[in-house]
């Protein structure tokens, strides 16, 4: 979300996002990435009052495009270690599965969630991007 909305953190995710880019990394997310991203945006529309309506059509364009460029790892692929990981730390099964992809492809994690990096640094290597140590609108949805 930090990469289509302007939110706390979001110029120093893009300038990551564009530098993976530029070294040639490949970039990978689970499958509920996009649904996630959409109730991310109804959200900043209905809950935040933060984006406005006219302002979603383009704001949903860039998401779409941006998931489209991505690897995509499934939820079925996923779902035993999924599991395991939400039951033992405690978390939603939509967040152990960003932890569960990582540690299958033995890659780094970024999010901007400090909660979610929290965890996820027990079990893998997360970075934390751009994120203020608050649970606030601006801060929750960027994975």
């Amino acid at each position: 979300m930090k990469l289509v909305t302007a939110e706390t953190g979001s110029k120093e995710a893009r300038a990551s996002v564009t530098e993976f880019l530029r070294k040639g990394y490949s970039l990978y997310s689970v499958d509920i990435a996009l649904a996630e991203g959409l109730n991310a945006i109804w959200k900043h529309i209905k809950v935040y009052k933060d984006l406005k309506t006219e302002d979603a059509k383009p704001t949903i364009e860039d998401l779409t495009s941006i998931y489209d460029k991505l690897s995509i790892v499934t939820t079925r692929e996923l779902s035993e270690e999924a599991i395991d990981i939400a039951l033992n730390q405690n978390i939603t099964i939509y967040d152990s599965l960003y932890i569960a992809a990582t540690t299958k492809l033995k890659a780094t994690f970024y999010t901007a969630d400090l909660k979610l990096h929290e965890v996820s640094k027990k079990m893998t290597n997360s970075k934390l991007l751009g994120a203020e140590e608050y649970d606030g609108p601006m801060n929750r949805s960027g994975r």
